[in-house]
C-alpha cells in the first residue's frame, strides 16, 4: 500500500507518542490513544484487551531503566518498530512489534520476540478478569461523577461502605451518607465535573481488590470561583453475590508541615 511522506510521518509520530507514554509511565496518555477494540498479542498473550493489558503488561515498565526506538518502518496505517531496552538487572533486550492504527488510534500490537516478564508464570486468565472487572467499574463510576449522575455514582457502592473524604466529617459510615455528600457536591458545580485519573493501578486476589491513583478534580462553582486540584485516591472492593462492590474509599491531600496548610497546588511529577 502506497502512502505519502506526510502519512508516514503521522504514523511515526503516533508510534513515538505511544512509546513515550509507556516510557514516562503516563497511563492516561497511553489509554487515550487506544482504539475501543484494542488488542495486544505476544508469545505470552492471546489478543488481550486494554483492561487486561493494563493489569498484566503495563506494570512491567518499572523493570525498564531505559528505552530507545531504533527503527520504524511504516506501510499505510501499519508500523514495524525495532527497539532496545535496558532492565534494572543490567540486561539489554530487543523487541520487534507490529502496530496497527485505525483513525489515528492504536488498534493492535503484535510482539514477535520477547523475554517473559518477571513472574509471568503466576499469571492466568482467572487472575486478570477480576482486576479488569473492577477497572471497568471504576471507569463507569467516574464517568457518572463527571455527568453528576448520583444513581450511577452509587450503583456499585456497598450499603455499609466506609469513606474517608477530603472534607468533614472524619468519615462516612454508610452509603446514605455518601449519597448525600455527592448530591451536595454536585449541586455546587456550574456544569460538569472534570476528572482525570492518573496512574490507576488495580490489583485483585480472590474476592478482594484494591485500586489507587492520583485524581484531578476541576470545575466551576455556581457561587463563583473554581477548583483544580489533585487528590490521592485508594479504594477497596469485595466480590458479592451480585458482583463487585466498593466497600472502602480514601481520598486525601498532603499538607505542608511548616505552615500547617493543605498543599492544594501540588501536581504529579
Amino acid at each position: 500500500m502506497e502512502c505519502t511522506v506526510t502519512e508516514q510521518l503521522m504514523i511515526e509520530t503516533l508510534v513515538r507518542a505511544i512509546f513515550d507514554a509507556y516510557r514516562k509511565n503516563d497511563s492516561s496518555g497511553f489509554l487515550e490513544r487506544l482504539h475501543p477494540d484494542f488488542r495486544f498479542t505476544s508469545p505470552y498473550d492471546d489478543a488481550i484487551d486494554s483492561d487486561s493489558f493494563m493489569e498484566r503488561c503495563w506494570p512491567g515498565h518499572h523493570q525498564v531503566t531505559d528505552h530507545r526506538l531504533r527503527q520504524i518502518f511504516t506501510d499505510g496505517e501499519t508500523a514495524f518498530v525495532h527497539y532496545e531496552f535496558w532492565t534494572a538487572t543490567g540486561d539489554i533486550l530487543q523487541n520487534v512489534e507490529r502496530l496497527v492504527f485505525r483513525k489515528d488510534l492504536l488498534f493492535s500490537i503484535e510482539v514477535f520476540f520477547g523475554d517473559p516478564p518477571a513472574g509471568q508464570g503466576r499469571w492466568k486468565n482467572e487472575d486478570i478478569k477480576p482486576a479488569a472487572a473492577v477497572r471497568k467499574l471504576i471507569s463507569d463510576r467516574y464517568q457518572s461523577i463527571r455527568d453528576k449522575d448520583g444513581d450511577g455514582t452509587m450503583s456499585a457502592v456497598s450499603d455499609t461502605a466506609l469513606m474517608f473524604d477530603v472534607v468533614e466529617p472524619l468519615c462516612h459510615t454508610d452509603a446514605s451518607d455518601m449519597r448525600q455528600r455527592m448530591k451536595e457536591w454536585f449541586d455546587k458545580f456550574d456544569g460538569p465535573v472534570k476528572i482525570e485519573l492518573k496512574d490507576l493501578v488495580v490489583s485483585a486476589d480472590g474476592d478482594t481488590a484494591f485500586a489507587h491513583s492520583l485524581n484531578r478534580y476541576k470545575g466551576t462553582f455556581k457561587a463563583g470561583g473554581s477548583t483544580d486540584m489533585w487528590v490521592r485516591h485508594t479504594s477497596c472492593y469485595r466480590l458479592k453475590e451480585d458482583g463487585w462492590q466498593l466497600v472502602h474509599e480514601h481520598l486525601s491531600v498532603p499538607f505542608d508541615v511548616h505552615t500547617g496548610k493543605w498543599s492544594l497546588d501540588l501536581q504529579p511529577a
